[in-house]
């Protein structure tokens, strides 16, 4: 028969030519690839990250408010030797207070931590070179000394409230001797008094040269300890 085309009986045959000319006149393409499913962020996952933050910045603000306060307010000493025995035991970790915040005069019966003077000519019993934490007990313009036993301060025993260790008395084998304080000076001493590297030994001692005024023990012992002084 003429000008007439029979249709192919066979499905696959069908397809097969189709994909042909599909191929041949460029409509057959490459899949699209596949979109990346979107990032789910968890609630949690935001709120973890937040407090790291928040915790990051805390510490930062605590560490710069430590190093101002050693600087300008406080600092942490540790108490060399026996010479303050029992009221501050030797390797006790005590906070002072800084010089220069002090309010008024240096009062009788405070804690000072000072310079010692350079050529120290006595030990210190259980401790080592370095600052010093001793009692005030002489203030500046007065006279003090020791006779039968007792501490005269300007001819007149000085009383105390019972910050000796009374095992070894007032001021136990070494005397003071008689000693008129400068108008910046001080007269210093432990309170176990069989420990004589105090003002008795090295002399009075500067105002300038006083760190400041123990406040507190922190530490004893290696462990967290607290009390006033």
């Amino acid at each position: 028969m003429s000008g007439t085309s029979l249709e192919s009986d066979d499905p696959a045959a069908e397809l097969a030519s189709v994909g042909a000319r599909q191929s041949s006149t460029g409509l057959l393409r490459e899949p699209a690839p596949l979109a990346p499913e979107p990032r789910v962020d968890h609630p949690q996952h935001r709120r973890t990250g937040a407090l790291l933050a928040k915790l990051g910045v805390f510490v930062a603000v605590v560490a710069v408010a430590v190093l101002l306060l050693q600087a300008f307010v406080v600092q942490p000493f540790s108490v060399p030797g026996d010479a303050m025995a029992p009221t501050v035991q030797s390797g006790d970790r005590i906070l002072v207070l800084k010089w220069g915040l002090l309010e008024g005069p240096i009062r009788r019966g405070e804690i000072v931590v000072f310079h010692p003077p350079r050529s120290l000519p006595c030990t210190v019993v259980g401790g080592h070179a370095g600052d010093l934490v001793l009692r005030v007990l002489g203030l500046p313009g007065e006279r003090i000394e020791s006779s039968a036993g007792a501490i005269l301060v300007d001819g007149r025993p000085l009383r105390e409230r019972s910050w000796y260790d009374p095992r070894f008395g007032q001021i136990g084998s070494t005397p003071i001797p008689s000693t008129t304080l400068a108008p910046s000076q001080y007269f210093v001493m432990g309170d176990n008094r069989s420990d004589a590297c105090d003002s008795r030994l090295f002399g009075a001692i500067s105002k300038t040269s006083i760190v400041g005024e123990g406040i507190a023990v922190v530490g004893r012992g290696g462990h967290v300890f607290f009390g006033t002084l």
